[in-house]
């Protein structure tokens, strides 16, 4: 009976472990894409570069965190207080037993001191 308990507590540990492997990554990833997102609407609020500009850069970003990102994913505005930006996208997860499609949203609107 105590090797049955062990066994199964073995296996939930590596179950979790598993889980924890694939799953964690894209959410570190999304709060590093944030960071990023943050620094580029800060830096770029006051320049003259224009939307298509901005998203290039954000692309890039994204791209390095390999997070695939779109044109079309990206939305800029523009308004007197300062420069916004949105990025919604999917990250898919391949888990064995069930695959995993992750939304995320990523928000930064910096305003004019």
């Amino acid at each position: 009976m105590g090797k049955l308990k062990a066994l199964i507590a073995l296996v939930i540990i590596v179950g979790l472990t598993y889980v924890g492997w694939n799953m964690i990554p894209p959410y570190f990833h999304k709060y590093e894409f944030q960071d990023d997102l943050d620094d580029i609407a800060r830096l770029n609020q006051y320049t003259h570069k224009t939307d298509d500009e901005v998203r290039a850069i954000v692309i890039d970003k994204a791209r390095l965190l390999d997070i695939p990102l779109k044109e079309d994913q990206i939305t800029i505005t523009r308004t007197g207080d300062g420069l916004g930006i949105s990025v919604h996208y999917r990250i898919h997860v391949e888990m064995a037993v069930h695959p995993v499609d992750l939304d995320f949203t990523a928000n930064s609107m910096m305003k004019r001191i």
